[in-house]
């Protein structure tokens, strides 16, 4: 039998699974090792010895350490695989290189065997280098002329084991320091409970803790308590403590915090506490959040309360608006005073004329023009009376209607100040709103426009067409009041809207616009400035929207 009766087969490779396929389908003459049929009985027979063994096994054959390795080695290797196969080990292993390269060398050159256990050999793995331990033994494969042709590497990853040892260790060590803090850290944390609970005390907000499905009270502070009138609440649930929260919400709120995970925020909420019997109720207006208590595993268990009782601040608003609706009333009733003083004094003189008067047609003609004076002044009054009447109902009214009725107020001023008045209605459409407080708020700005042309002229522009509020979507109105005169200074345009800010000095109560604006915002609507200081183009416009429903009846 001649040498060529000796060479292999492909098919000579044997066993099953994915390393064997990719060994057989391999393209070796491109390689080192060369083509499999090639191959000496040592390379086929450690092939398929390696093939056959579950245990991770790496061949390196030949000067150039061509890599061969079975299925259970290619965990090592991750995402390396299959580019590994076929590859030259020098190359291929870069990163370990360095740790084991002199290693396999000897092996290679001198015959010399090694082993290691929970070596530490660092491994490029999914593009990152990682720390790594490994057993393992590098052996040198022998052909039949007794030279060293390659290497077998039997490897297992103790990876997972060193470093538990390790942490093992750590963990020891840390326990041990952990011990030894222990008393101290129980002393701090007493000494924190002590601080947080006094803190807690001494907010200025009021605070309760509520824990469980039915929102057992188990913390307040004094200002809890003052709010809920001093009752006995602590290990009770708000259901049983507190009833009153029922009717009006507050426990349905706190099932959906719970429920959610969300928390909660309110403004001036309303809060009726229900007194003893022959008591009256106490009205409470609240700031609060809800706040979900979450355990460590996220888990909601109870509910934080938190706020501040904000009626007196909310009074002290009230009369602040009351007080800026009689400085209205005050403005107004000068207005209407010279109104009515032009029509008061003709009628007055004319009365004389027809009681002079040497005929009965030119006495009537007298009187005719006197009714004229009088309904006018009629008109003026009626309009007045408009503005600060208190209305329990909603009225359609149209944005000309309400403008025409401010304008008649101003008309001597508008005169007297010598404006050119600049009207425009592009909507027909009654809204449908408390037709006094928004005919407050047109006064308001018409007047603010008359002042800020100081009696030297300009032009007044009331415009209103129909629009949409992008916002929201909702249709509505949008009334423009602009004026020519000196316009408003940048760096305080922003304040205009602030209670007791005011660019008129002494003459102005700084809340017009302050009560406007919370008009405006109950009517669902909006406001937006601007204004210019340039010589040529000086002057403001204020837009004001309101949706076609403002209220609903």
């Amino acid at each position: 039998m001649g040498p060529q009766a000796r060479l292999l087969s492909p098919h000579r490779v044997i066993g099953t699974g994915e390393m064997a396929d990719r060994i057989r389908e391999f393209a070796w003459e491109r390689t080192p090792a060369g083509a499999i049929s090639e191959w000496s009985e040592t390379l086929l027979s450690m092939v398929n010895m390696m093939l056959s063994t579950r245990y991770p096994v790496l061949l390196l054959w030949g000067p150039e350490m061509v890599l061969l390795y079975n299925d259970a080695f290619r965990p090592i290797l991750t995402n390396r695989h299959p580019a590994a196969l076929g590859d030259r080990g020098r190359s291929f292993w870069i990163d370990v290189w360095p740790v084991v390269g002199e290693q396999l060398e000897r092996v290679l050159h001198e015959g010399r065997d090694a082993f290691h256990e929970n070596a530490p050999v660092p491994i490029l793995r999914n593009g990152v280098l990682e720390e790594a331990y490994f057993n393992y033994s590098y052996s040198p494969l022998y052909e039949a002329d007794g030279q060293v042709a390659g290497i077998i590497t039997l490897c297992q990853e103790t990876t997972r084991n060193v470093i538990a040892d390790r942490e093992r260790d750590i963990a020891q060590n840390q326990l041990r320091q952990r011990q030894d803090e222990l008393d101290k850290t129980l002393v701090a944390l007493r000494t924190e409970r002590t601080r947080l609970l006094s803190v807690v005390e001494q907010a200025p907000a009021f605070f309760a803790l509520l824990e469980g499905p039915d929102h057992v009270i188990t913390m307040v502070n004094p200002l809890y308590m003052k709010l809920v009138g001093h009752r006995d609440v602590l290990g009770k649930s708000v259901r049983e403590a507190l009833p009153e929260a029922i009717e009006q919400g507050y426990l349905t709120l706190l099932d959906r915090v719970v429920a959610s995970g969300e928390p909660i925020a309110a403004q001036s909420s309303r809060f009726v506490l229900r007194t003893s019997e022959g008591q009256p109720e106490e009205e409470r207006f609240l700031d609060f959040v809800y706040q979900p208590l979450r355990e460590p595993d996220n888990t909601v268990s109870g509910v934080l309360v938190l706020g501040v009782d904000i009626t007196e601040s909310k009074r002290a608003a009230s009369a602040l608006m009351q007080s800026e609706k009689l400085a209205a009333v005050g403005r107004l009733a000068a207005s209407i005073a010279h109104e009515i003083n032009n029509p008061l004094e003709s009628v007055t003189n004319l009365l004389f004329l027809a009681k002079e008067s040497a005929s009965l047609e030119e006495a009537q003609g007298y009187l005719n023009t006197a009714e004229q004076e009088l309904r006018r002044m009629a008109a003026i009054t009626n309009q007045t009376l408009s503005f600060h009447k208190q209305v329990s109902s909603p009225k359609t009214v149209t944005c000309e209607e309400l403008l025409a009725s401010v304008l008649n107020i101003y008309h001597g001023r508008i005169v007297n100040s010598k404006l050119r008045v600049e009207t425009r209605h592009r909507s027909g459409q009654g809204l449908l709103c408390f037709d006094g407080e928004i005919r407050q708020v047109l006064n308001n700005l018409v007047s603010n426009a008359i002042d800020a042309m100081h009696g030297n002229g300009g032009r007044l522009l009331l415009r209103s067409r129909a629009a949409t509020q992008f916002s929201t979507g909702e249709k509505g109105v949008l009334i423009t009041v602009a004026d020519t005169g000196s316009g408003i200074k940048p760096e305080i345009l922003h304040r205009i809207f602030e209670p007791f800010f005011t660019t008129k000095g002494q003459s102005g109560t700084g809340l017009g616009l302050w009560v406007s604006r919370d008009i405006v915002a109950r009517h669902k609507g909006a406001f937006r400035v601007r204004s210019s200081q340039r010589p040529s183009r000086s002057g403001t416009v204020f837009t004001l929207f309101l949706p076609f429903e403002a209220v609903r009846r």
